[in-house]
C-alpha cells in the first residue's frame, strides 16, 4: 500500500509556479475588466468548506490488480480518526518521475456530474483508475515511463488540494483511465 508523503504543491516549484500564477493573474484580470466575465469562487460550490483537506484524511493507493491486458489500483481517501468531510468527482492523477516533474501520461475521466459523498470513520471513499498493459494484437507489453510517485488531486470543487504518494515501480503506458470516488464496500 502506498501512503501519501505530503500536501499540496511541491516547494521546488513555487517559484515557478508563483511567476506563472501572477501573470495569469494579471491576465486574468485583464479579462475580466475589458469582458467583465465572472469567476467561480468557492461561495458558489454549496458546502465548500466542508470538502476534505488532506489534513483530515489519509490518501493511499492500494496494489495493482491485474485483468486481461491491465493493470489497475484504487485511490482510497480514509478519514482521520474524529473527521467528516465531503468528496464528490473523480482525483486527478499526475504520475511523476524522480526529479517530481510530470510524464507525459494523460488520464482520462469521466463526463458531467458526480455524487458527493460523506467520509468519516465508517465510510472511506475510493477511485479505481486502471490502465491497457498489453497490446492486444501482439500481447506483448506495452512500453511507457516508470513514475516514482503521482500527485493525487482531491475531487473537490475548484481542486484545491493535491497530495504525492510513492508509486511501486510499475511501468505505466496510459492512458490511465480514472473514476469517481464511491463508497467503499465490505
Amino acid at each position: 500500500m502506498f501512503c501519501s508523503t505530503r500536501e499540496n504543491r511541491r516547494p521546488g516549484r513555487i517559484a515557478a509556479l508563483a511567476g506563472a500564477a501572477a501573470f495569469a493573474g494579471a491576465t486574468a484580470l485583464g479579462g475580466l475588466v475589458v469582458a467583465g466575465t465572472a469567476q467561480a469562487m468557492p461561495d458558489d460550490h454549496p458546502d465548500f468548506d466542508r470538502y476534505c483537506k488532506p489534513q483530515q484524511v489519509d490518501v493511499t493507493i492500494g496494489p495493482l490488480t491485474h485483468a486481461t491486458m491491465h493493470e489497475g489500483a484504487d485511490v482510497r481517501f480514509t478519514a482521520k480518526p474524529g473527521q467528516s468531510c465531503l468528496l464528490g468527482g473523480a482525483p486527478s492523477l499526475s504520475f511523476l518521475d524522480a526529479r517530481g516533474e510530470p510524464l507525459d501520461i494523460t488520464a482520462e475521466y469521466p463526463p458531467g456530474q458526480a455524487p458527493v459523498h460523506t467520509v468519516d470513520a465508517q465510510h472511506p471513499v475510493a477511485a479505481a483508475f486502471s490502465y491497457q498493459k498489453t497490446d492486444p494484437n501482439t500481447g506483448s507489453e506495452l512500453p511507457g515511463p516508470t513514475p516514482a510517485a503521482v500527485d493525487i488531486a482531491f475531487p473537490a470543487p475548484l481542486g484545491a488540494y493535491t497530495v504525492t504518494v510513492p508509486w511501486n515501480g510499475a511501468t505505466v503506458p496510459g492512458p490511465v483511465s480514472v473514476t469517481a470516488v464511491n463508497p467503499v464496500q465490505g
